[in-house]
């Protein structure tokens, strides 16, 4: 082969890749409804619903779990979405107290979609854990994504949970959750 005609081919391979790559950018921009905000004002975060949420207050005895040592006083549900994708639910508890450090991980965990999985990390500065699971339900037949983000902010718990088509929807709809402190 010519030098010529070889620094060609390479080109032309080049330019298909960036094209390629650029097409394959496009197929993951996922647009989400504009966020709003929610909350009692110790408990204000914003998040982008589908639909305007449905609030609903439950008020718990506060008994300790003795397993994480702590318990819940009071749980908002902000619920937004039919019976499949999109939909997405904030659950705020007010707990009765700091969960001690040791037992933090394991009772972040308890709030994902499933018991064996999901990462902690640190969220704006905060303990979280996150999972992405299909959404399956108990007949077998899977759906679409899970995603839910659980954050502990001192003695406040935020659990966003959303089903949504496809992973990249469920990411960017996680990506739309913040706390708006005072």
């Amino acid at each position: 082969m010519k030098p010529v005609a070889r620094v060609a081919v390479l080109a032309l391979v080049s330019l298909s890749g960036i094209a390629l790559s650029s097409c394959a950018n496009s197929l993951v921009m996922v647009t989400m409804p504009r966020t709003t905000t929610h909350g009692a004002p110790a408990h204000r975060f914003a998040a982008s619903f589908p639909h305007v949420p449905v609030t609903t207050v439950y008020n718990d005895s506060g008994t300790k779990q003795p397993q994480y040592g702590v318990g819940v006083n009071t749980r908002r549900t902000y619920v937004s979405g039919g019976s499949g994708p999109p939909t997405v639910d904030v659950f705020v508890d007010s707990l009765t107290n700091h969960v001690p450090d040791r037992r933090q991980q394991p009772f972040l965990r308890s709030y994902l979609p499933t018991s064996h999985g999901g990462r902690i990390i640190k969220w704006h500065g905060l303990l979280a854990a996150i999972a992405y699971v299909p959404g399956c339900d108990p007949s077998g037949q899977c759906v679409g994504i899970i995603g839910s983000l659980v954050v502990l902010d001192g003695t406040s718990l935020y659990n966003i949970f959303t089903h949504q088509s496809n992973l990249f929807s469920a990411k960017a709809e996680i990506n739309t959750f913040r706390l708006i402190h005072k």
